[in-house]
């Protein structure tokens, strides 16, 4: 991404929780973070809009959630990534918060698909075609509109339509 900040000035439907909201916000890509990433963070972002994340600024090398709940003590309730998780990071991550969620890419999902072990956790991923097609969407000043039913985002630029099915990743 080339860009430091991107304004995406959101309106996001949900019928389930009958919840709507037109919001502006400002997002900083990491330094040479790569637009398939940033793209996923955005969509981790919309699949947990309901529950008020908070997007990380700063690259985190696992360290860090991408996303990230917290309480009133500053105890993780959630923390989310969009890459996968070293077998220390992903300890790390289920010893500091309740529950850990991973978005990965199609083929990122492919080959990590040894999460069963661990509780609390979840893995969602998205489709290398979903992904693209978000990236040709990517502007420094976005206008989305989201609706989201239960495991489906529909996403609109104005000029583009994206449906994305959430998919969680398959264990063994």
């Amino acid at each position: 991404m080339s860009t430091k900040v991107v304004r995406l000035d959101l309106n996001y439907n949900c019928e389930i929780h009958n919840l709507f909201r037109q919001q502006r916000h400002y997002i900083a890509p990491y330094n040479a973070e790569s637009a398939e990433h940033f793209a996923r963070r955005l969509l981790a972002y919309f699949t947990l809009y309901e529950l008020n994340p908070t997007l990380n600024q700063h690259p985190n090398a696992g360290k860090f959630p991408d996303l990230f709940l917290q309480d009133a003590q500053q105890h993780f309730t959630l923390w989310a990534a969009v890459d996968p998780l070293s077998d220390k990071s992903m300890r790390r991550a289920l010893h500091q918060a309740d529950q850990v969620i991973i978005f990965l890419s199609e083929q990122q999902a492919i080959k990590n698909n040894d999460l069963q072990g661990y509780t609390n956790t979840d893995c969602y991923h998205f489709t290398d075609s979903d992904l693209k097609q978000l990236i040709l969407m990517l502007k420094p000043h976005m206008q989305l509109s989201v609706w989201r039913e239960q495991d489906k985002l529909s996403l609109t630029d104005g000029k583009m339509s994206l449906d994305i099915q959430l998919q969680h990743c398959r264990r063994h």
